[in-house]
């Protein structure tokens, strides 16, 4: 493209685009309850994928703590949370692969000028593992994890930490989710938020106030005009 032409985004209002990772850039996270469950079997706490759910949110810590006690030591938890991490990748290590039209996606936004972060409850071998595993990392201008986090979603902080990383004000961003905790949590940002249908299925995401959901990012457009950037700010 000529250097003289235009941002077709530019002086709009939509200037970054916060990612969620497990389940947003990667279909994963099946095997991140699998994980789970045989890791607490293990432990003696006997749980059913179902029965884990009701506990599942927030960081890697907080689970440890609401399963094994809020007053366990903070150096157990983090043995505890690495132990459970280190086995979620070896399950999922053979099957990691990006969610369809990630790439494409990701290029296109680069392109068009806007800024990229990743906002995560994985902690940084997580990171890692997804980013240098499939080399994405250079696409993205701050990544804020675990370890930047005191509060997990749905609490907005790690979605505000992103924005305040990549210098924008929270209404110029859109965040990508795929839970509800996660689209909670972008809410409470006041951030307009896309819903990934992995974890969850497009009916249940439905009256959500999501600018737009879709299955992967084969079915998502970055928009050109300023009415199509302000009907995805606007939740619908």
């Amino acid at each position: 493209m000529p250097h003289d032409l235009p941002n077709p985004l530019e002086n709009l209002p939509l200037k970054a685009l916060i990612f969620d990772m497990d389940g947003t850039l990667i279909h994963n996270m099946a095997f991140h309850r699998r994980a789970w469950v045989d890791f607490l079997g293990r432990h003696g706490i006997r749980l059913t994928e179902e029965e884990f759910e009701h506990h599942n949110h927030g960081t890697g810590a907080e689970i440890i703590r609401r399963l094994f006690g809020a007053e366990l030591p903070a150096a157990d938890v983090q043995r505890l949370v690495q132990e459970k991490e280190a086995l979620y990748r070896q399950q999922y290590g053979p099957h990691l692969r990006a969610l369809p039209g990630l790439r494409e996606f990701l290029t296109v936004a680069r392109a068009r000028g806007l800024r990229l972060a990743l906002a995560t409850a994985g902690d940084a071998p997580n990171i890692d593992f997804v980013l240098d595993g499939l080399r994405l990392r250079p696409y993205f201008d701050a990544i804020i994890g675990a370890e930047q986090v005191q509060r997990g979603k749905p609490d907005p902080e790690v979605f505000l930490l992103a924005a305040t990383a990549l210098g924008v004000a929270p209404q110029e961003c859109l965040v990508f989710e795929d839970s509800m905790t996660g689209i909670e949590a972008a809410r409470r940002a006041r951030m307009a938020a896309v819903g990934l249908a992995t974890t969850h299925p497009a009916e249940e995401l439905q009256g959500l106030g999501l600018a737009q959901i879709a299955a992967d990012y084969t079915h998502l457009h970055l928009p050109e005009r300023r009415a199509e950037v302000l009907r995805w700010l606007q939740p619908q």
